[in-house]
């Protein structure tokens, strides 16, 4: 199809999108994507991950039409994306103006759309995914001499982007028509670090959940379940960097099973990264083969399944999160969740009820409350997930632009 051919009313920009990206942000922007469609929305999603030899490639499919653009796989991607992203809509400019609705991510939108000629008619709406608080916690991490040696130059060097992260965030704030958080302790953060457009971001910005499948998996849970009957599973989902919490995640089953003895848990590692090495060396030190099993990444529908069967905690203890999806879509799962008391853990794990969190960083309670919540019910966790399907968040969105539109 030729490119000249697209139409449609709703532009999305992003530049993580499956298949090709296991994340939040990719799997965030592809549900809104496709329940749009779904919804009879015409629907454009300019991405990246074309081709090297195929460097623009457009597929369609109902009302979605999906744009692969191809920029070099060098950090920051986002930011490469951006100027590649930007030399293309000039080329389309045609046809972007017969969408009224642009929707993009946070860090991209200025650097996108500041030298396009954008008419007033347009309005943008860009959705932040996660605030400065996530170097912040970081770097309070490591002031903690022992744990520098576990953080990998890569993870050191993302984090190193904070102050341009920072001045984008400002020109996107200053831009858009109206802001999309993934979850209320994000909105909350930027009305603390940006107090003098704290006014803009309470009347325009609105809390749109990571919209899960609820009802399919709640019946995924029912119709799979099988949970072992001599050992309790406990898995850890994500990319293998310490602010990820594999780190602790390992360290809490050590202390679990050579110091409280309790030889019935097991922990599988469910992601790859660049602490594997230091993962492998561990287990093997300190002789934990038998109680920690890796299983890499998994396509969603199996890890979902995986999850569903097998798993009665999970165990997340990350430094920083916007809106955890692994949490979200395994409460679904009537999995509780063991994690960390920190400010964003707060709104997703209600003690006693769906989860327990432990002070950071005690990993002696962190072990102790895996066990706790073994005996949380099922049905409890469940019912705290129902905010979380996507009827109900991508309503909120929509709602929005019919607003607009209107």
């Amino acid at each position: 199809m030729s490119e000249n051919t697209i139409n449609s009313e709703i532009v999305l920009l992003t530049h993580e999108y499956p298949p090709y990206v296991f994340g939040g942000v990719a799997t965030y922007m592809e549900n809104i994507a496709e329940w749009f469609s779904k919804r009879g929305w015409k629907v454009l999603v300019i991405a990246g991950r074309a081709d090297p030899q195929n460097r623009l490639v457009v597929k369609r499919k109902g009302n979605l039409t999906i744009v692969r653009t191809y920029f070099p796989e060098i950090p920051p991607r986002w930011f490469i994306y951006s100027l590649v992203v930007r030399n293309y809509l000039k080329k389309m400019l045609t046809n972007i103006t017969t969408s009224k609705v642009i929707l993009t991510n946070g860090l991209s939108a200025w650097l996108i759309l500041r030298k396009l000629n954008i008419n007033s008619s347009h309005f943008l709406i860009t959705v932040f995914h996660g605030s400065m608080y996530a170097p912040i916690s970081m770097f309070k991490s490591i002031l903690n001499y022992r744990n520098m040696g576990k953080i990998p130059p890569e993870e050191f060097l993302y984090f190193m982007e904070a102050p341009l992260h920072d001045f984008l965030v400002k020109k996107d704030l200053d831009i858009s028509d109206y802001y999309i958080f993934v979850a209320q302790h994000v909105s909350k953060e930027f009305e603390r670090l940006y107090q003098e457009k704290g006014t803009k971001i309470r009347e325009r910005g609105k809390i749109v959940y990571p919209g899960i499948e609820f009802e399919y998996l709640t019946k995924l849970s029912q119709n799979v379940k099988t949970r072992e009957k001599n050992r309790n599973i406990i898995a850890f989902v994500g990319r293998l960097f310490y602010s990820k919490g594999v780190f602790y995640a390992v360290k809490s089953i050590d202390y679990l099973v050579n110091e409280l003895r309790e030889k019935d848990f097991e922990l599988w590692v469910f992601g790859k990264g660049p602490l594997e090495p230091w993962l492998e060396n561990y287990i093997k030190r300190r002789n934990l083969s038998r109680f920690v099993k890796k299983l890499g990444f998994l396509p969603r529908d199996k890890l979902l399944f995986n999850l569903a069967k097998h798993v009665n905690v999970l165990l997340h203890p990350s430094l920083y999160e916007a809106a955890p999806l692994t949490i979200m879509e395994s409460q679904s799962l009537g999995i509780p969740v063991v994690t960390f008391d920190l400010p964003w853990s707060q709104e997703f794990v209600l003690e006693g009820i769906n989860g327990y969190k432990a002070q950071y960083p005690d990993l002696t309670q962190l072990s102790k409350y895996l066990i706790k919540a073994t005996e949380i019910e099922q049905k409890k966790v469940i019912r705290t997930a129902k905010r979380y399907d996507r009827e109900i968040s991508f309503s909120t969105l929509e709602n929005i632009i019919i607003e607009t539109l209107a």
